[in-house]
């Protein structure tokens, strides 16, 4: 397969020989570590023989999954094979209506972040808008901060299929647990190291194989003495979609049926609102620019 294999937003602990990582918080400064944003890779047209994106679109605010679709369509070869991994939308919504308990205690053993305070209300809810530091929540007069957010929206096959082949894919199909036409996607996610098998990545299994991983308060941020490889993960939860790129989409010319985006952006119309978006703006480049330099 000519061309480079690129992971979108793998986490800063993701390795892979052969493999481009692109992440807006690498750990690493290396060659194949790209740093920047999902909808503006630095990568030339037609670069990519793959791309990978495991559980990173319910992190993206929808009116924006347009867009960094279109740059991966950018990035891709013709025929190159985009696999997306998510919260399937249908699976989870199937098991809350049903009241499937079964279902949400592996849920849980699969992912121990959950929410269960709340039932298995919360738990399905947990899924579709989770607590993170993806994205930042202000108040409107943006002078109180909220919360930050890592789950914005799920999906299921059909919205992926729609989105896709508006975006300039074909054969988009659903695919099992590390089912694929691509070698290394038949590897899954797995602590290297580690016999190269799915396992539940949760405090039991650290404890078993005497790893760290927590988030530490006082610090701000995770301590985690390992690397992980490989690719599928969550088997129970994941909607697992692969798609060939069909033809180039322009940007500028592309025709957004979802109108009512602009509805989300109508604050920009607020003066008021608008100059302090821009200042907020300006100092977090100051900021940004100055730990760069240090």
């Amino acid at each position: 397969m000519n061309g480079i294999k690129l992971n979108i937003g793998p986490s800063p602990i993701w390795q892979k020989e052969g493999w481009h990582t692109l992440d807006h918080k690498p750990l690493e400064q290396k060659e194949t570590a790209i740093h920047g944003d999902a909808s503006n890779i630095l990568l030339d047209p037609g670069s990519c023989s793959t791309v990978f994106m495991g559980h990173v679109i319910e992190h993206i605010p929808h009116f924006r999954l347009e867009d960094i679709l279109l740059e991966i369509n950018r990035v891709l070869k013709k025929d190159g094979i985009l696999r997306i991994l998510s919260p399937d939308l249908y699976t989870i919504a199937k098991a809350y209506v049903e009241k499937d308990m079964a279902f949400f205690k592996k849920a849980i053993e699969e992912d121990e972040n959950i929410r269960t305070d709340l039932g298995i209300g919360g738990s399905f809810m947990n899924f579709v808008v989770a607590p993170g530091q993806d994205t930042a929540l202000f108040n409107r007069q943006l002078t109180e901060f909220i919360a930050g957010y890592a789950h914005l929206y799920l999906y299921d096959f059909e919205m992926l299929k729609i989105l896709l082949e508006r975006c300039g894919f074909y054969n988009v199909t659903r695919k099992g647990f590390c089912e694929s036409g691509v070698a290394d996607y038949r590897e899954p996610l797995h602590v290297v190291g580690l016999e190269p098998k799915w396992q539940d990545l949760n405090q039991e299994f650290y404890k078993k194989h005497n790893l760290i991983h927590k988030y530490d308060d006082a610090e701000g941020r995770y301590i985690i003495n390992f690397k992980i490889t490989g690719f599928d993960r969550d088997p129970l939860t994941s909607l697992i979609v692969e798609a060939k790129k069909h033809v180039n989409v322009n940007k500028n010319e592309f025709k957004r049926a979802y109108q009512d985006r602009n509805y989300g952006k109508s604050l920009l119309h607020d003066k008021s609102f608008s100059l302090k978006c821009n200042l907020i703006k300006a100092i977090s480049s100051t900021v940004d620019s100055s730990q760069t330099v240090m």
